[in-house]
């Protein structure tokens, strides 16, 4: 029991929204799940921390450059990406159709090969790469078969201590040197852009599409494959030393849809050949709709998705766990006013009504996708309205409820534009429903102004184009439309589905991320999640009895 009497304080909060601006109550409330431990553990594959926005991946990967001793963080943005989107070189290999993928793969390969070297021996300079040039060819007086490996470091020894976006813009360079040297004398004159590429006959296409396919296919990454042997061997062997590259904010905007999938597929891939190091880990961050994005872009013959699944570490959180971060963080926030004495969410937040009833916790995570970034949301909203009080009453909870609503609608807006650009759109489908309700529940009238709307957009989002092909009578029935419709809204968390009666209600976020058009057909009830009743107008009877 606490002895002073607690007051929530003007802008008090359990934290930020992104662990970008929460450094400083990430670092000291930390909630440890055996995660960290996992990723830090060379040995184990788990290598790609997947999760839905705000389930706190960008938090993990902040812990691990804290723990670790050796670790160095690529940024996507640094990487320069689009510097290749504008490249005339690659514009010309795309307008002939040629795939980049092992170009994409030999960049990745060359650059965590580059961030490992700089870390192993703290190359931060021009003078740092020669010095670490010098020494290295000893490893070639031991090893004189592995030839390739010395042309790959008399190459680049000397360019090591670059920066990511330089060395990018030499292999790049490169590539358009190698690819003028096998067009040859023959086609001189073609410009290697895509203006060139109009210039020429079909049978020149051809022509030049075999040679410039033969410099893809002939670049070193077989030089670098022999490079990670012996960087195993000589460099990477001492199993008392580990390091870490670790990349997040693959899921930002640094490049087009297209080019950043098939560029995150070739980092997949290289994950996988960096594990011939043994005392080195490659991290990465992925949210999980862009791993199935990723995945579906790049599917080629032969794919198989479940080769990559004992690289992938799921984020989860149970309510115990939730509960428990909030513990932390509430405690951290009313140290400064009350040392000594330890202060949870019970010392601040409502008891249920006596002879038994919900908790404040349960009303809150139940409003929740099980993640973090929703908790600290809902809980700073019931401060911003308990202001100056003791404790958040039933009145301040539910009155934050519906800021809290609103908010949640507009960042699932933001989190899945980029699948489901007319998001905005599609989810009015629902508005003023019941929390329970049937596709009966939705009138005709009502799923015909929707289409309507939707056909008006331009865009990707598939609830567009279904409603456009229904429309323009091209094989999409109205009923098709409302499948997707409803397909889209469970992705996005928006609503649960019943197949059966016998069955329970599955959720996006806990059970399978996405249903089929069968699944949809057969459901016998949707329920509408808990976080969007009061900013969807949804008809619903199960607030909590509050006491003043």
């Amino acid at each position: 029991m606490i002895n002073k009497r607690l007051k929530i304080s003007r802008n008090m909060k359990v934290g930020a929204l992104d662990a970008e601006t929460d450094y400083q109550l990430l670092d000291k409330c930390f909630v440890d799940k055996g995660d960290l431990d996992r990723l830090l553990d060379v040995e184990a594959p788990e290598a790609i921390v997947l999760g839905r926005t705000g389930a706190g991946k960008s938090a993990l990967m902040h812990r691990i450059e804290k723990t670790a001793s050796h670790c160095s963080r690529l940024d996507p943005n640094d990487v320069s990406v689009r510097f290749l989107e504008y490249s005339d070189i690659i514009q010309f290999f795309d307008a002939l159709d040629i795939k980049l993928d092992l170009f994409y793969k030999l960049l990745w390969r060359h650059l965590l090969v580059v961030e490992i070297l700089k870390l192993r021996y703290d190359i931060k300079n021009e003078q740092d790469g020669r010095n670490f040039l010098d020494g290295i060819f000893t490893w070639f007086h031991r090893d004189k078969a592995r030839k390739k490996s010395f042309e790959y470091f008399n190459e680049w020894g000397d360019k090591f201590w670059l920066d990511t976006d330089e060395h990018l813009r030499e292999i790049t360079l490169k590539l358009e040197e190698d690819t003028k040297a096998s067009i040859g004398g023959k086609f001189q004159g073609v410009g290697l852009n895509v203006e060139g590429v109009k210039k020429l006959s079909d049978q020149e296409k051809i022509e030049i599409k075999q040679r410039a396919s033969q410099v893809v296919n002939g670049l070193q990454i077989k030089k670098l494959n022999e490079v990670l042997d012996l960087l195993a061997e000589y460099a990477f062997s001492d199993k008392q030393r580990k390091f870490y590259v670790i990349i997040d904010q693959l899921d930002e905007n640094w490049a087009n849809t297209e080019t950043r999938c098939r560029f995150i597929r070739a980092l997949i891939e290289e994950i996988k050949s960096f594990r011939k190091l043994e005392t080195v880990k490659v991290v990465i961050a992925l949210r999980k709709d862009l791993l199935e994005l990723v995945f579906n872009k790049t599917r080629d013959s032969g794919f198989q998705e479940e080769k990559y699944e004992s690289y992938i570490l799921e984020l989860k959180w149970t309510q115990s766990e939730l509960l428990n971060l909030i513990n932390l963080r509430i405690n951290e926030v009313f140290k400064s006013q009350y040392t000594g004495e330890r202060v949870n969410f019970e010392d601040i937040f409502p008891k249920p009504k006596k002879g038994g009833g919900q908790t404040a916790s349960d009303f809150i995570l139940e409003r929740t996708l099980k993640r973090p970034r929703d908790v600290l949301q809902f809980v700073n909203e019931t401060f911003n309205i308990a202001e100056d009080n003791e404790r958040v009453s039933w009145r301040a909870l539910i009155a934050a409820e519906a800021n809290y609503s609103e908010k949640r609608l507009k960042s699932l807006k933001e989190e899945w534009g980029e699948m489901y650009p007319s998001f905005e759109d599609t989810i009015e489908i629902i508005r003023g429903l019941p929390k329970t309700f049937t596709r009966s529940s939705i009138t005709a009238e009502r799923l015909t102004e929707i289409i309507g709307a939707l056909s008006e957009e331009d865009n990707i989002d598939p609830c567009v184009k279904a409603s456009r092909q229904y429309l323009e009578g091209r094989n999409m029935k109205e009923k098709d439309v409302l499948y997707i419709i409803l397909q889209c809204l469970y992705k996005v968390g928006v609503i649960g589905i019943k197949v059966s009666s016998l069955d329970t209600f599955l959720w996006s976020y806990i059970d399978q991320s996405s249903i089929s058009k069968g699944e949809v057909k057969r459901a016998s009830h949707m329920k509408i999640h808990k976080m969007l009743y009061r900013s969807l107008d949804v008809d619903h009877n199960d607030q909590p009895i509050f006491q003043t």
